[in-house]
């Protein structure tokens, strides 16, 4: 496993930003001054799982290494602490995209390193299984 990767792990396992322990106010990704108040001390805190879309695109041409998932979804979401940021959306085709879809945080594959076949997992956001069954 890369050392960047590895030091780096818990953030891609689980969505993990900060909390200003001034005013309060969450970040993510995390930041070392706070934006609204300016202190410079912050609790590592745990990100919501659950958000809602607010804007959302197809980029069909990719990286080097993310070619077999093209075409990719991106959104951005809306956590339901107020927390805004984007994603790769999955589970879900580009057409049944709706602004106000809630969604949720799933643990997927990122990519495959192809010398080494090392598998590097994450998170990416899935539509909520009510937002499914009600639009059946």
């Amino acid at each position: 496993m890369s050392v960047p990767y590895w030091r780096m792990r818990d953030r891609y396992y689980s969505i993990l930003g900060n909390k200003c322990t001034g005013c309060g106010k969450q970040y993510y990704p995390p930041l070392n001054v706070c934006r609204e108040c300016g202190s410079t001390e912050f609790k590592e805190t745990q990100m919501p799982k659950t958000g809602t879309l607010l804007s959302y695109t197809m980029q069909k041409e990719s990286l080097p290494g993310f070619e077999d998932q093209e075409p990719m979804l991106f959104g951005l979401l809306k956590l339901e602490n107020g927390v805004r940021i984007v994603a790769q959306l999955v589970d879900v085709q580009y057409e049944s995209l709706r602004h106000g879809t809630k969604l949720r945080a799933v643990f997927r594959r990122i990519r495959t390193n192809g010398e080494s076949g090392q598998i590097f997992y994450g998170y990416k956001f899935a539509p909520c299984r009510k937002t499914i069954e009600s639009s059946e």
